[in-house]
């Protein structure tokens, strides 16, 4: 009875969020252009999970919305409803939502920000100010407090969030300055960054470099230099990271260092159908890693085989996968894997395998429907396997 009183209960708020939601589109036709909407719903049961949960069936929907108000206001928003889990305690859940008022060659976005570079990832509650000039290229700032995706916590009313960043030229061609901070009035945390993109005799140069002021260390470096040779691309690469672990259900955080690690990739187009991709990377540590991938596409065919070393133990596996369009509005695909840990005569290998397979039904070019299956047999999972079904619909 109380787990029917709860269904109900999730149903009435799925109706009252539809409800309200088609009630605000056909108001913003009525003073705004014709909004662009996307709409995906999927569901999978049971949930595949590396700890206990009480989630049996995970279910999300995402709606995607942007609109134009004449030529100085646009509105645009992502949100999800689904079901409650680890993550998100509230099954309603907003990761982008603002409201852009175009000054002249400037921008002024109010809302719930998302900021996403080569030297940071963060969501804002607050304000981004976007300064553009041609001579001085552009400035932007934002100021705000952390979000909370699924408003499920108030902890971080107060952390506040402030950056300024400048920037000059075009994709692939720029060079950008970046100052940013978060935190309390308590404990504030600076950070300072560049990030350098740049062709030079045929070379291609990216650089980005993110420094912890407080800590007066790196937070985060990459650099990959690449030169393409005919149909070969040959690159030589670098990165190290900190991040911060969060313990479940607790408030605490932990900065966690990765080793850096030196990469070497060649990528080769053999043919118009035939792609084949290949990097070497090794990672510094004690007992340092070192592995190869190599990868090749042909039409709808798709291999991936991975080997390499950790000290003493030797890792390998194998990936193979292929899709298909019939005449007909429908599709399927899937893929088989193999990965296995080697230790030697320390202990029994150990192995994993997994297969994916779906079938794809697009009656309209807006919409498309897909079932789906997954296996996995490793000593992981509490859950071998899972199906499931998405739906994708574009207005």
């Amino acid at each position: 009875m109380k787990k029917t009183h709860l269904n109900n209960y999730t149903m009435n708020k799925l109706s009252i969020t539809l409800l309200l939601l088609v009630m605000f589109i056909n108001v913003s036709n009525v003073f705004g252009s014709k909004p662009k909407i996307k709409f995906s719903s999927s569901a999978v049961y049971p949930r595949m999970s590396m700890v206990d949960t009480k989630e049996e069936m995970h279910w999300r929907s995402l709606l995607s919305y942007d609109q134009d108000f004449g030529n100085y206001l646009s509105v645009d928003a992502l949100v999800e409803y689904g079901s409650e889990n680890e993550y998100f305690q509230n099954p309603f859940r907003v990761h982008h939502l603002t409201a852009d008022i175009n000054l002249w060659d400037h921008q002024l976005s109010i809302g719930r920000i998302a900021i996403w570079n080569a030297l940071q990832n963060a969501r804002v509650d607050g304000a981004q100010l976007d300064i553009n000039t041609k001579k001085f290229g552009s400035l932007s700032l934002v100021g705000g407090v952390e979000a909370v995706t699924d408003f499920s916590d108030t902890l971080f009313a107060d952390y506040t969030y402030i950056m300024a960043n400048w920037s000059k030229g075009r994709i692939g061609n720029n060079l950008a300055l970046s100052f940013w901070g978060k935190g309390d009035t308590e404990d504030f945390d600076p950070y300072a960054g560049i990030q350098l993109s740049t062709k030079k005799f045929g070379i291609r140069f990216s650089y980005a470099l993110a420094v912890d002021i407080g800590e007066e260390q790196f937070n985060y470096e990459r650099l990959r230099l690449s030169k393409r040779f005919g149909d070969h691309t040959v690159g030589i690469g670098f990165r190290q990271k900190r991040f911060e672990l969060w313990e479940e259900f607790q408030h605490l955080s932990e900065i966690i260092g990765i080793s850096p690690t030196f990469t070497a990739d060649v990528n080769s187009l053999l043919s118009e159908s035939i792609l084949w991709r290949n990097q070497l990377s090794h990672r510094l540590g004690e007992e340092g890693k070192t592995f190869l991938v190599s990868s090749v596409n042909y039409k709808k065919l798709y291999a991936s085989i991975l080997g390499g070393f950790e000290g003493d133990n030797m890792e390998y596996g194998l990936i193979l996968g292929a899709s298909h369009k019939l005449r007909l509005p429908l599709s399927f695909g899937g893929s088989v894997s193999f990965n296995a840990i080697d230790f030697g005569d320390f202990t029994d290998l150990e192995s994993s395998t997994g297969a994916y397979g779906w079938i794809g039904w697009q009656p309209k070019d807006f919409i498309m429907i897909k079932l789906f299956g997954r296996f996995s047999n490793n000593e992981y999972f509490k859950q071998d396997g899972r199906g499931g079904v998405t739906i994708n619909v574009a207005f």
